[in-house]
């Protein structure tokens, strides 16, 4: 058992779009992300909800009828088979909460690797 500072973990990640499983527990992971002038695409996981949690930054998470503001200290959990997108103009540090093999390189930009 350790203590995990999110954001001194944050700040540790080298590059932006670096995906970085800082945690695992029953088959979720926990994963801290950099990110900076970045729209994905509309996409949905369907075996899985997904929770992004504002370490420091703000960002948008548009779905198909809202979108809602995080900043830092926000957590939203988007629910398994719901189209949503991240919008991120400026840089943010965001843990992501979601079961193994939820995150892919399709849904991700192309930048995440198992």
């Amino acid at each position: 058992m350790e203590v995990i500072h999110l954001k001194e973990q944050g700040s540790k990640i080298p590059d932006l779009f670096q995906y970085d499983v800082i945690a695992k527990m029953n088959n979720h992971n926990f994963t801290l992300v950099r990110v900076k002038e970045r729209t994905l695409d509309f996409h949905s996981h369907p075996d899985s909800d997904e929770v992004f949690f504002i370490v420091e930054g703000e960002m948008k998470l548009e779905f198909r009828e809202k979108t809602v503001e995080l900043k830092t200290g926000d957590m939203c959990v988007v629910p398994k088979g719901t189209e949503h997108r991240p919008i991120c103009t400026t840089e943010v540090t965001c843990l992501l909460i979601e079961k193994e093999g939820t995150l892919t390189a399709e849904n991700t930009g192309g930048t995440y690797k198992n």
